[in-house]
């Protein structure tokens, strides 16, 4: 009776804990006192992306580098100066990362001919890996490896997938925790228009 009853217990306590884990990041976003849930930078750690306690609506340029894509061309950030970017941070074996792949597929797809670039940056697997669940889904907007994280460093990600949207100018205007829709997508990308 005894032993069933800290089997129970134990059990218990795992699922609290790991309820609470799956949930700390899941949505997260920094409230600037708006309805649109927007996070902004306000400072850099040398060369790191800290908008975990951003409270302000100044604007942190965009940290630059250089990734192969899944041809093993170099494209880096700042080809991108003059767009709008959609830079996401994902994992094949991440289940919201896959979830919200459909919808940056229509994302791509409505926005193709226009001045947004998505950046879909995959964290730490292997080309092939990579490569293969990008054919099997079909998913053609731009996908780089980040093989040894440095990049993933840089930005400060601490749970996938993250988003972050950047003007024109090469500045984060926005980022997001976890997977979004179509919709949410949309909505952040208008913030880089205005």
């Amino acid at each position: 009776m005894k032993k069933s009853l800290f089997i129970l217990a134990i059990t218990i306590l795992f699922g609290v804990s790991l309820y609470t884990v799956i949930n700390y990041n899941k949505n997260k976003t920094i409230n600037l006192g708006n309805s649109n849930n927007i996070s902004l930078p306000v400072e850099t750690d040398g060369n790191k992306i800290d908008m975990e306690n951003s409270q302000t609506t100044t604007k942190e340029k965009a940290i630059d580098f250089k990734l192969k894509d899944l041809n093993g061309k170099d494209v880096s950030l700042n080809d991108f100066k003059g767009k709008n970017v959609l830079l996401n941070f994902w994992a094949t074996w991440c289940p919201p990362c896959k979830a919200e792949m459909p919808d940056i597929e229509k994302l791509y797809q409505e926005n193709k001919n226009s001045d947004l670039v998505i950046l879909a940056v995959n964290l730490g697997e292997d080309k092939q890996t990579v490569k293969s669940f990008i054919e099997k889904n079909k998913y053609t907007f731009d996908i780089l490896l980040d093989s040894d994280q440095d990049v993933a460093i840089k930005y400060n990600i601490v749970s996938i997938p993250t988003s972050f949207f950047i003007d024109k100018e090469g500045n984060i205007v926005s980022k997001k925790i976890g997977a979004m829709t179509l919709e949410e997508m949309k909505s952040y990308i208008n913030l880089l228009n205005n």
